[in-house]
């Protein structure tokens, strides 16, 4: 503390220009961890749970929305992954809406979400992608594909059994009495 003319001042232990210039680092190494956790997640490093533990880091969807495959963006409370290449307006559909558009991030009663008949070619299926129809899952086995699951394109996905445990083989233990 200091006093001049009978007032005391507090005066900082660090000059406010230090203080400030940390707290512009502070704030620019957060704005870079936010773009690289985004660049990260729209290239399919970080597991679907982690992204979608920071929703907010993404853009919400409009219908002036442009971008690329495997671009995320956030419809409501929904995050979504395009599957598409979006240039013009004719090719940007509501996320929650196209199926064959967007595939759900982070939830996995979405995984296999309802086949919808594409529009058109913009519309199609990429390979790899996951639908459920006619009470089976199936996933595309061509890029562009429009034809019905279980006609041409796809294959049909069956969830494996997750492998049993062999059984332990009995000893007969020192009292006597048969052990694992």
């Amino acid at each position: 503390m200091s006093e001049a003319n009978g007032m005391k001042y507090l005066t900082p232990r660090r000059p406010v220009s230090e203080i400030q210039r940390e707290a512009r680092r502070s704030t620019s190494a957060q704005a870079v961890a936010e773009i690289m956790f985004v660049k990260m997640a729209q290239e399919q490093q970080l597991d679907e749970v982690t992204i979608s533990e920071h929703p907010d880091l993404f853009v919400q969807w409009d219908e002036n929305w442009r971008g690329k495959a495997g671009d995320i963006v956030q419809e409501g409370s929904q995050l979504y992954r395009s599957i598409h290449d979006v240039k013009d307006a004719g090719q940007n559909r509501k996320p929650s809406e196209s199926p064959s558009m967007w595939t759900p991030i982070g939830n996995l009663l979405e995984e296999f979400p309802e086949w919808v008949q594409p529009i058109g070619a913009h519309d199609a299926y990429s390979k790899g992608a996951k639908t459920s129809h006619g009470g089976k899952k199936w996933l595309s086995e061509v890029d562009g594909n429009t034809w019905e699951p279980g006609v041409y394109g796809w294959a049909e996905y069956v969830e494996s059994e997750k492998p049993r445990e062999a059984p332990q083989e009995l000893q007969e233990g020192p009292s006597g009495e048969m052990e694992g």
